[in-house]
């Protein structure tokens, strides 16, 4: 766990070095999240504000999205940004090749890697989602009906969803690892457009409720589904296929 920790660690600062990649992924992210969060408040919970009695169960369901989306995006545009252009980086320049000269094992380096991407896009996609949280509460419900919550839209945005992109992660760097990195990519790239437009409609159309146990339990069965892609597709993982990939 120490060998992880200090790979991770260093790939971090090496991530965050490139500073123009990060004020454009930073940039990205926030005009994504303001557009998402004025047209869901926009076309779903002002005009349910402005019922006489506001049916609550609907408003947890669009703060719900509202969350979820958020902290989605948060996590999605970071590995989008910084998945494919460091793993590309770092075979072309030999450093994978140079770890595994080290009596480091390959899946450390996986590992070290996935989380290396995924941890700075888990602070940003939360604490964006504590603000929407926030700024919508108290824009729209707390002056009227109080504080709207419930522990689902938590668990569904703040462990559920972490879970499906850690998962992502795990699954893109292994194919990038032992592979082309622009088949991971395009796995990433896909994946965020489609399932943000799926979580809202099915949210905003009350398929699911984006508030409840149910969807809390498909996002952590979609983790689940994609961990076990990645576990299948884990004795790929030798340094010969990693060192002769390309």
């Amino acid at each position: 766990m120490r060998d992880i920790a200090l790979i991770a660690a260093a790939s971090i600062r090496n991530n965050l070095g490139s500073k123009v990649i990060i004020a454009v992924a930073i940039a990205v992210e926030l005009i994504c999240i303001i557009a998402v969060v004025v047209a869901l408040c926009l076309l779903l919970i002002a005009p349910a504000m402005e019922t006489d009695i506001p049916d609550r169960p609907a408003l947890q369901t669009y703060l719900g999205v509202v969350v979820y989306a958020v902290c989605l995006v948060g996590l999605g545009v970071n590995l989008n940004a910084f998945g494919f252009h460091t793993m590309t980086r770092e075979k072309s320049r030999g450093s994978i090749a140079a770890l595994l000269a080290t009596p480091l094992r390959a899946s450390y380096i996986w590992i070290a890697k996935s989380l290396a991407v995924f941890l700075p896009g888990l602070v940003l996609g939360v604490v964006f989602a504590l603000i929407a949280l926030l700024a919508v509460n108290y824009v729209y419900f707390v002056p009227t009906i109080g504080f709207v919550f419930t522990p689902w839209i938590a668990i569904s945005s703040f462990v559920a969803l972490p879970l499906i992109y850690l998962s992502l992660s795990l699954l893109v760097h292994l194919i990038g690892l032992t592979g082309n990195p622009a088949t991971g990519n395009v796995i990433v790239q896909v994946f965020l457009p489609v399932f943000a437009t799926l979580i809202i409609n099915l949210g905003v159309r009350h398929v699911l409720d984006a508030a409840s146990w149910p969807f809390t339990l498909a996002s952590l069965g979609l983790a689940a589904a994609i961990g076990i892609i990645a576990i299948l597709l884990r004795p790929r993982l030798t340094a010969e296929r990693i060192v002769l990939s390309r």
